[in-house]
């Protein structure tokens, strides 16, 4: 099974982070895709259905993505509005995210710190274990994978995020 997995990037996703998690893959029949941080990124992933409410915050939370590759991206949504993307361990991507109300519900957005990025939206969905679902704002679907959160002065040697 697979599944995708929010990541700081996938955030930026912008969750730009965002790919593919081994979990639970979506059938043929649904026609639907596991993504890649970069299909994430550009708004153009899909995802597995889950049964339970998303959560009611984000902050000093993190989520995890697999991309096609065998990359592994790490989001780190801080209490500052920050987030932190790592890519095997290693630094990838920062920037802001906001969770609040809109016309549409409530909306996860992320904005990358680059000049050219491009903020994206996700509305959280449903919840199966630790795999969150999120639409965008096209209507792409995702689930990303909760992990641990490190602070941001932490020093991260988790092992998870290394290459396997």
């Amino acid at each position: 099974m697979r599944s995708i997995v929010l990541s700081a990037q996938a955030l930026a996703l912008p969750l730009c982070a965002l790919a593919a998690l081994p979990g639970c893959s979506p059938s043929e029949e649904e026609g639907e895709a596991i993504a890649t941080a970069q299909q994430v990124a550009e708004g153009q992933a899909a995802a597995s259905p889950s049964s339970a409410p998303a959560p009611d915050g984000f902050a000093a939370t993190a989520w995890r993505a697999l991309a096609a590759d065998g990359a592994r991206y790490t989001t780190y949504l801080d209490q500052d509005g920050t987030y932190r993307d790592l890519r095997n361990g290693d630094p990838w991507q920062t920037g802001e995210w906001t969770y609040a109300d809109g016309e549409d519900g409530k909306r996860l957005c992320l904005r990358p710190d680059a000049d050219t990025a491009i903020e994206r939206c996700w509305e959280p969905d449903r919840m199966r274990g630790d795999m969150m679902r999120l639409e965008g704002e096209t209507g792409t679907l995702i689930e990303l994978e909760s992990v641990e959160y490190v602070l941001p002065s932490a020093k991260s040697s988790d092992a998870s995020d290394d290459p396997a």
